[in-house]
């Protein structure tokens, strides 16, 4: 009789635990849509960076991700206190919690590069180029972000780690913006907007190359919630995902060339 009680008193409150964790799920995938559509708004600035619209939605967007942030952190603390969750509970808490903190951080960013576009005029001789490379790196980060995002949300551990090795890419792009532009008006006598575009280039390419660091610190949540373990600092974890990477790579490449062959 008492074991009947106790069912029917801890039934209600793992329906309300339930209900709470999907309330904090729906919080964070809608969190995550708009940090995403922010990403393709800034992409857009650099073919339009004087578009008053595109702007005017980044602020607004940047309000919601900032209420966002402090909803969702004030429900994972709550969840604690309430609902004693058990080990994987508490995983997925843990990883809205850093998750989320990356993704405000990530909105931040996005507002430094809308501003750093502002002040750019692409019209001045040499700088129309910096458009077509801008928008390569905005393409791969932009990659990185939806494949951490899809691999918390479709509890997916390879598209986490394929997240953490396009960091390289990411790293490249800002190194050859930075080179180009030593290269491009070295031993040049600039105005002053020019001075100001390649301060801005610098930045913009600084702050998508950090947005692709919070990717990875996104996809580390998400194998740390998948497997339970904490790869932050485990480069052997990660160099070995990488030679993995590298030999899917290769046995592709020979099946490609077996394929030709035969034709």
């Amino acid at each position: 009789m008492n074991t009947l009680n106790e069912n029917r008193s801890s039934t209600p409150v793992l329906g309300i635990k339930d209900k709470y964790l999907d309330q904090l799920h729906s919080d964070f995938q809608l969190l995550s849509e708009i940090v995403l559509t922010q990403m393709i708004k800034a992409e857009e600035l650099v073919y339009d960076n004087h578009n008053k619209d595109i702007v005017d939605i980044l602020k607004r967007n940047e309000k919601l991700i900032n209420s966002l942030d402090i909803t969702i952190k004030e429900k994972v603390i709550n969840a604690i206190m309430l609902f004693t969750p058990r080990a994987s509970d508490l995983r997925r808490l843990m990883a809205y919690h850093d998750m989320t903190i990356s993704m405000e951080r990530v909105g931040d960013l996005i507002e430094n590069v809308s501003l750093a576009l502002k002040e750019i005029d692409f019209s001045i001789k040499g700088f129309e180029v910096y458009k077509r490379l801008l928008g390569k790196m905005f393409t791969q980060t932009d990659k990185m972000l939806r494949k951490a995002v899809f691999a918390f949300s479709g509890v997916s551990h390879e598209m986490a780690y394929d997240t953490i090795l396009m960091d390289d890419k990411v790293d490249k792009l800002e190194r050859k913006i930075e080179r180009k532009l030593a290269e491009d008006f070295n031993n040049q006598v600039l105005n002053t907007q020019s001075l100001v575009n390649m301060m801005n280039l610098n930045s913009i390419s600084y702050y998508l190359e950090r947005i692709g660091d919070k990717a990875v610190d996104i996809a580390e949540s998400a194998v740390y919630l998948i497997e339970g373990k904490d790869i932050r600092h485990d480069k052997f974890v990660k160099v070995t995902k990488k030679d993995e990477a590298d030999d899917k790579v290769q046995k592709l490449d020979k099946e490609d060339k077996t394929k030709s062959e035969n034709q």
